[in-house]
């Protein structure tokens, strides 16, 4: 049963009717994000990025920076509050942070955004309203509560973070365009590569190789066409990469191993753990 706010001309204005009204932005925002990642409490819809420098390699939105001086660039996000409440934060400027900790520890860390929450007084009066100001804070990752806070950057090895922890993102995105030049090189690698990979020795795919260089193309190209359709969240590009691994190592291992190589280890993975997975034995599922 959920209450919901209904003017009438005369009617009693409750309190259940009022606490609707309050509850409306929160429920429209839980909903939004119910559609693009389920069980996720929170989301980054734009910006709030640390400046720093990214690789050609490894995981998507891997960065190198330093705890004790970035710059957060300006952007929004969907930020729960301690009592479950949704909001959407928007920096408008670029924010300089620097934090006073250490660059190495001995647990990994993780850079979040939370809810300060206050009750709004003046003069000693208590107003029906609440100030809610974003502070950024460092926490061991383990301790991290994504049903209260937003990853902004988890920690991988001194210095090197993953951004790509909660974000959703542009198809024109620096971070996915670098996954989708890579696909040139995997493609250009699949059309080269020899006869030979064990889906070949055991002839999964028959006696045609063109079969199997066919089928790993097919798997590259409706993936840049997921990724550069729509915007994407995190799960998302870990489905869609974990997905495509998987298709390679059934069709040109060539193909699986460069992609490997050029994701880096799994130690290092971040939320793309999943993508040094097997692929599947579908052949066996009911």
């Amino acid at each position: 049963m959920t209450d919901v706010f209904v003017p009438k001309n005369g009617a009693i204005v409750d309190l259940l009717g009022l606490k609707s009204i309050e509850q409306i932005s929160s429920i429209c925002l839980s909903g939004y994000l119910k559609t693009k990642w389920v069980g996720n409490s929170s989301l980054i819809l734009q910006g709030l990025e640390p400046s720093g420098k990214r690789p050609k390699k490894g995981p998507p939105g891997i960065m190198q920076f330093s705890l004790q001086n970035f710059t957060l660039s300006p952007g929004k996000a969907v930020l729960p509050t301690e009592d479950g409440r949704h909001y959407v934060i928007e920096i408008e400027e670029p924010q300089v942070i620097q934090l006073e900790e250490p660059n190495t520890a001995k647990t990994m860390r993780g850079l979040v955004m939370r809810f300060h929450q206050r009750r709004r007084t003046e003069e000693g009066k208590e107003f029906a309203s609440e100030v809610l100001s974003p502070i950024i804070d460092v926490l061991p990752y383990s301790s991290v509560d994504k049903s209260k806070m937003v990853v902004l950057a988890r920690e991988l090895a001194p210095s090197i973070w993953a951004t790509d922890v909660q974000r959703l993102l542009q198809p024109e995105h620096s971070v996915v365009q670098s996954v989708v030049q890579f696909f040139d090189h995997l493609e250009d690698l699949i059309w080269n590569s020899d006869r030979h990979g064990k889906m070949w020795e055991v002839q999964g795919l028959g006696r045609e190789w063109k079969t199997y260089q066919t089928k790993a193309s097919i798997a590259v190209t409706s993936t840049r066409i997921i990724l550069c359709a729509r915007p994407s969240t995190t799960v998302d590009r870990v489905r869609c990469l974990t997905n495509l691994h998987w298709q390679l190592q059934r069709s040109v291992e060539d193909a699986a191993k460069a992609f490997e190589r050029w994701m880096g280890v799994v130690e290092a993975a971040g939320e793309y753990t999943s993508f040094f997975s097997a692929s599947p034995n579908w052949d066996l599922m009911d």
